[in-house]
């Protein structure tokens, strides 16, 4: 039981600890034994927030679709979705390899 409830941790922080994955902020990744902190998930929420907005922002101009009240709901969802994805799901998987880990 206790290698099934370790899959989805294991998968997630298999494909956290590819590079690509943290492009163009690879200096944002810890390393596999950091314990990731909230101040670490709100640097990163600004950095792939703030990407993710410019990219979308962009992809609307170019098709003329932008509009200012798109533009704060993206704005608004990019941050928001961001930070919900990091400190919900990989802060917690992150940490639960840290703390093994840092045990051993």
């Amino acid at each position: 039981m206790k290698k099934i409830i370790e899959i989805i941790p294991n998968f997630h922080n298999w494909l956290s600890d590819k590079d690509f994955i943290w492009w163009p902020f690879s200096f944002l990744k810890p390393t596999p034994p950091t314990i990731m902190t909230f101040k670490l998930t709100l640097l990163m929420t600004a950095c792939f927030g703030g990407l993710s907005f410019l990219m979308f922002t962009a992809f609307a101009v170019v098709n003329n679709m932008f509009t200012a009240s798109s533009a704060v709901n993206t704005f608004f969802f990019c941050f928001l979705g961001f930070f919900s994805w990091f400190n919900l799901v990989t802060k917690p998987l992150w940490n639960f390899r840290a703390k093994k880990l840092l045990r051993k």
